[in-house]
């Protein structure tokens, strides 16, 4: 596990740098590309203008964003599968042609989900958010899973797994609210000043910052932030510790969930400035009061923070169920 998880933090490292940007905007430009005429067929009139599809007279656009580039599936595949190989005996032969079939079905999985995504906003959006949210995620992990794992027992873990998050879906958000004080708890210990507590507000969840949106009277910036999105994973790896008869692995699981929850809430908050910026943040002066001063991004830790998150989520949702199940008895 801690293999999988270096792989994937150094994949995430050359994913974020230059080269993994322009390639992520080089496949992104591309399903864009592929997708348009695809929806045309299907009778939805579009006009892209780079990697946005847009309905103009609908007035609903997609844009082919870098969740949907695929590149961090590919991460994910790729670490998978460096794990895995020395326990074939070091098969790179087996490697080789699981990375090439996972590269190919990851960007068919990808265009098909720009498809049914424009599809779903061209009748109303009504199926955009199931899709999106908890649909789309888990076949991630069935893309990923079927290039890896013997069919027999991907079959029964798929079944078990959709079944689970149908019934997951009703209890995410108020068994997810679980996590929040314990999250909180850590974020007055480790936060930057300008990091608040994760909260809901009038229904909507979001985490406090002390960014000013307003002086007059004084108003501060809440960042969105969704804690069941840090829970998505929990039917998924229930599914594959229940094949496996290892419930230890919700044992692992679970503080990593609130590791993900606790660095995203300060992510969330420097991705907020930074598209508000220039930016005022409030800071303590010492004697109970505040003063206002600009709020600089530092890029760096934003950076750190990014890799560690996108660490997380990958290697919650799509790299350990994977590696259990491979690692199951019996594995071929």
């Amino acid at each position: 596990m801690l293999a999988a998880l270096l792989a994937l933090a150094l994949g995430f490292a050359i994913e974020m740098g230059p080269v993994g940007q322009a390639a992520g905007e080089t496949v992104a430009r591309g399903i864009a590309i592929v997708a348009r005429p695809l929806l045309e067929l299907l009778g939805v009139d579009l006009v892209r203008h780079g990697v946005e599809l847009r309905a103009p007279l609908a007035g609903w656009a997609v844009r082919v964003s870098e969740v949907c580039d695929g590149m961090g599936l590919v991460v994910a595949l790729l670490a998978a599968i460096v794990v895995l190989v020395p326990g074939r005996g070091g098969s790179i032969g087996w490697g080789l042609k699981r990375a090439l079939i996972g590269l190919v079905a990851i960007q068919l999985f990808n265009l098909a989900r720009v498809v049914f995504l424009a599809l779903a906003l061209g009748r109303g959006g009504a199926a955009f958010g199931v899709l999106h949210d908890q649909v789309f995620p888990l076949f991630t992990v069935f893309v990923i899973a079927a290039v890896l794992i013997p069919p027999a027992r991907l079959a029964g873990f798929a079944g078990l797994a959709a079944i689970l998050t149908l019934l997951w879906a009703p209890l995410a958000e108020p068994v997810s609210a679980l996590l929040v004080p314990l999250a909180n708890g850590m974020l007055e210990w480790t936060a930057q000043a300008e990091v608040g507590r994760i909260g809901e507000t009038q229904g909507v969840w979001s985490v406090g910052t002390m960014l000013v949106a307003g002086t007059d009277p004084l108003r501060l910036y809440r960042a969105p932030l969704e804690p069941q999105h840090f829970t998505v994973a929990l039917p998924v790896i229930v599914a594959a510790a229940g094949l496996m008869r290892r419930p230890g692995l919700l044992v692992l699981a679970l503080p990593l969930m609130m590791a993900a929850l606790c660095v995203a809430a300060p992510v969330a908050v420097m991705a907020l400035a930074a598209d508000k910026a220039p930016v005022l943040v409030l800071l303590p002066d010492g004697d109970g009061a505040f003063h206002a001063a600009e709020y600089v991004v530092p890029e760096t830790l934003r950076g750190v923070l990014r890799l560690v998150q996108n660490t997380l989520v990958h290697f919650l949702l799509l790299v350990l169920p994977v590696l259990a199940l491979h690692r199951a008895r019996g594995a071929s």
